[in-house]
C-alpha cells in the first residue's frame, strides 16, 4: 500500500492499519524528512524518526530531560553503532534508566512524531506488511484512533495556545512568591509546574514532564493564567533587587584583596632593597669605620 497524501490523507491511512490490525512499516515522507511507524497489529509500537530532524531523536529528547548527558549519549551512541544494539536496549543494560522510563520516553517520541506527521499537505506513505515484535520495554501499544483524536486537537487548538506567548524563542519561570494548590490544577499542569525547577526553556520543560509541546503549550498557558508563572523573552532578565548588593560587595572584597596583595609586595620590594643596601661594600665598609671610631 503506497501513494501520495494529498490523495488519501494521514489520519484515513492510520485508521486503515488500525482498523485492519496490520503489522509492518508505515514511512511518511514530506519536507525530505521521513518517519517510519512500526505497528503491531493495529497498534504504534515504535518509531524511527529522521536523523536529519535530530531533536525528535529519543536520545536528544533524553538529554532535554536531563536524564543523560550530551557526552553519555554520544558514548552510547559510538557503542550502539559497533554492537548494533538499539539505544534504549542498551541503556537499560547498563541500568541508565528504568524500563518504565524507557517506555514514556518512547511513547512521547511517537506522539510527537505523529502530531508533527499531521501537518504535512503533501508528501508519500508507504506501508509494508511484515511481523512486529514490540520492544520490551513498550508494556502498552499505542492505540493510533486514541492518537489520532490527540492529534487533530492539536491541529484545530495549537495556534491558539501558541498566540498567548511571544513569538520565537521565550522563557517560563515561577513568579516569585507563589505557590501552586496541588489539589487545584491537574496532573500535567503539575508536572510543568515541578519541571520549571528544572528549567526555563519550554522544550526542556516539556521533556522533563514527559509531554509533548501541544500539552505542555496547553499547561505553562493554564498556569500562566492562575498567575503563577512569568513568560520573557530570552535578551530580558528578571530584575533581582539584591543583586546589585552582592555584586557591590563582591567588587569591594576584590578590591580589598587587591590592596592587601599590592601592600605585600610593596614590603617585600622595599625588604629587600633595605637588605641590598646594607650588605653592600660601601655600608660594610662605613660600618667597620664607625665602629673602630667608638
Amino acid at each position: 500500500m503506497q501513494g501520495k497524501i494529498s490523495d488519501f490523507s494521514i489520519p484515513d491511512i492510520f485508521q486503515l492499519v488500525a482498523t485492519q490490525g496490520k503489522s509492518g512499516s508505515l514511512t511518511i515522507r514530506g519536507y525530505d524528512i521521513e518517519t517510519v511507524f512500526m505497528f503491531s497489529e493495529g497498534k504504534i509500537v515504535d518509531v524511527q524518526t529522521d536523523r536529519r530532524a535530530p531533536s525528535g531523536m529519543l536520545g536528544a529528547m533524553l538529554v532535554d530531560a536531563g536524564l543523560l548527558t550530551g557526552e553519555q549519549l554520544r558514548r552510547f551512541l559510538d557503542a550502539q553503532e559497533k554492537g548494533g544494539k538499539k539505544l534504549g536496549e542498551a541503556l537499560m543494560e547498563k541500568s541508565m534508566i528504568s524500563g518504565d522510563t524507557l517506555a514514556r520516553y518512547l511513547s512521547l517520541q511517537i506522539k510527537e512524531s505523529l502530531f508533527e506527521t499531521l501537518k504535512l499537505q503533501e508528501g508519500e506513505y508507504r506501508f509494508q506488511g511484515f511481523s512486529v515484535r514490540p520492544p520490551a520495554w513498550m508494556s502498552t501499544p499505542l492505540r493510533s484512533d486514541v492518537l489520532m483524536m490527540e492529534g487533530m486537537q492539536f491541529i484545530d487548538e495549537y495556534q491558539t495556545y501558541r498566540a498567548k506567548f511571544p513569538p520565537g524563542d521565550f522563557r517560563a519561570v515561577r513568579k516569585p512568591g507563589e505557590k501552586a494548590d496541588r489539589a487545584a490544577i491537574s496532573d500535567v499542569e503539575r508536572r510543568v509546574w515541578m519541571a520549571l525547577d528544572f528549567s526555563a526553556e519550554p522544550q526542556r520543560i516539556f521533556r522533563k514532564a514527559c509531554l509533548t509541546w501541544f500539552e505542555g503549550i496547553k499547561a505553562l498557558f493554564s498556569l500562566l493564567d492562575r498567575g503563577l508563572v512569568e513568560i520573557a523573552s530570552p535578551e530580558e532578565k528578571r530584575v533581582d533587587p539584591g543583586r546589585a548588593i552582592r555584586e557591590e560587595n563582591e567588587r569591594s572584597r576584590k578590591i580589598g584583596y587587591l590592596r592587601a596583595a599590592v601592600w605585600v609586595v610593596a614590603a617585600a620590594v622595599a625588604a629587600a632593597w633595605i637588605y641590598s643596601l646594607l650588605l653592600s661594600p660601601d655600608a660594610t665598609g662605613a660600618f667597620a669605620k664607625w665602629v673602630r671610631f667608638f
